[in-house]
């Protein structure tokens, strides 16, 4: 086992997690409010923590993972650079380009080259490497620097929510989106998810100040765009189900402007009839057998090292059976019910066969009696008839069950897909908190009348709950 966590990057934590604390502190000074105050310091020290302990799980149980992969080919980088500062051109030099450069260093992995030549992994050892330069190189404390981005990107993110929320159930919403293990440990090593979550979160920040607080700034343009390229390299299919949620909603606020209710199930339609036309004419095999196949060689190229870690113990195992697919919207359509349902509320706690997937297994359980206690007392009928009433909710909605489609239709291992899904996770557990907010709120507003019971299109259309 290559031990990339030494005594040096222990004792590098102190003074580089209180860099981030007065960092953190001096963001927390822009807020009003102490209760605002206290959930982002909470915020912040879970996702310290949850960077060292991640840290030190894959390092010491696990031995292995793709956030080694990140960190050895940083500091290739990195030492390639030192040695040469001519080589620093490689940082932005494309992924087919780095991979040949690798391949003809001398002491190159050939087996490694194929992680160089993936333009998601390799752009992460990018970032990897120029942090090295302010990290000493320390493992540890590059997955700080991780963490610490994505932390703030999920404060932005719950900002926005609360704002949504109007301030109310603050408390329940912190713990909800801001306090759930599976996002604060899972999203704070050094890894695609860390950035993912912390730049979806900047992005939808951004987005609601424009789009609904109508404050433009070109700084903020600018970021959006850095972020989205960022996203983009990282994970396409993000920034595509963001601006697919954000293109629908934007399509239901023009629709509820309209006054007839005919005109409005007429043009629901007609759209929703060139939609199909134009998905039945559109070839998605091929996106989504690049996901599929990212998705199974992480699995193979974890498999050896997985093995020799577990050997013949059955009761390590955690993973569910993968059928074969057909990488079609048809295929799609068909599994839709059964991959989001294994995304949102697997595994469940008799398939835990491993300690970290029982806490997790617990935390679904968990999520799963939330879902189905609030279809319970809204009727069923009341928990669409909300979301489809008001656009943040039909917004999360999307972002929620897209996401979940794709991760659960391409991912076949519970440990990946747990750290895959915490990307929809604050967005879903937002969703709920705010139904459960205008149910205890206004109840009567919320839970459909038998007399309306027989027309779900005529309840989308009802006018917005305040």
């Amino acid at each position: 086992m290559v031990h990339n966590i030494i005594i040096s990057d222990y004792l590098l934590i102190f003074p580089y997690i209180g860099l981030f604390y007065l960092l953190a502190k001096r963001m927390s000074k822009e807020l009003t409010e102490p209760d605002l105050r206290k959930y982002m310091m909470n915020a912040f020290w879970l996702r310290m923590l949850g960077s060292i302990l991640y840290c030190m799980v894959v390092q010491y149980y696990y031995g292995y993972g793709d956030t080694f992969t990140f960190y050895k080919g940083g500091n290739f980088f990195s030492d390639q650079i030192k040695d040469n500062l001519s080589n620093i051109h490689y940082l932005f030099a494309t992924s087919t380009e780095t991979g040949e450069w690798y391949s003809s260093s001398p002491g190159g992995d050939e087996g490694f080259v194929g992680y160089f030549a993936n333009p998601s992994g390799n752009f992460v050892m990018k970032i990897s490497a120029v942090l090295s330069f302010f990290a000493f190189n320390r493992f540890i404390i590059i997955a700080l620097f991780f963490a610490f981005f994505s932390f703030v990107g999920q404060w932005k993110l719950f900002l926005v929510f609360d704002d949504i929320n109007k301030t109310r159930n603050r408390k329940l919403l912190a713990y909800a989106t801001l306090y759930t293990p599976s996002i604060w440990f899972w999203g704070s090593g050094l890894l695609k998810d860390s950035l993912c979550l912390g730049a979806l979160g900047m992005m939808v920040s951004i987005l609601y100040i424009y789009l609904v607080k109508k404050r433009f700034s070109f700084i903020s343009l600018f970021l959006f765009t850095g972020l989205a390229f960022m996203v983009t390299i990282i994970k396409s299919y993000i920034t595509a189900i963001l601006f697919a949620a954000l293109g629908v909603t934007i399509f239901f606020l023009f629709i509820r402007s309209i006054k007839s209710i005919l005109a409005r199930i007429g043009l629901i339609a007609l759209m929703s009839a060139v939609a199909l036309l134009v998905l039945l004419q559109l070839d998605i095999s091929e996106q989504i057998t690049q996901i599929v196949e990212d998705s199974v060689t992480q699995i193979q190229g974890f498999q050896d090292a997985y093995q020799s870690v577990n050997s013949d113990d059955e009761a390590s195992r955690a993973g569910f059976s993968m059928a074969d697919l057909n990488p079609s919207l048809g295929s799609l359509a068909m599994q839709a019910p059964s991959a989001i349902f294994t995304c949102l509320y697997r595994p469940f706690i008799w398939e835990s066969r491993k300690v970290m997937i029982m806490f997790t297994s617990l935390e679904s359980m968990l999520l799963l009696y939330c879902t189905l206690f609030l279809l319970w007392k809204t009727r069923l009928i009341g928990f669409f008839s909300a979301i489809f009433k008001n656009e943040y909710l039909l917004f999360s909605f999307i972002i929620s069950l897209m996401f979940a489609l794709i991760i659960g239709f391409t991912t076949f291992n519970f440990g990946t897909m747990i750290r895959y899904k915490i990307i929809l996770l604050p967005f879903f557990y937002f969703l709920l908190v705010h139904i459960y907010t205008m149910y205890v709120q206004k109840p009567t507003l919320i839970v459909a009348d038998q007399s309306s019971a027989n027309s779900l299109v005529a309840l989308t259309f009802v006018q917005k709950v305040n």
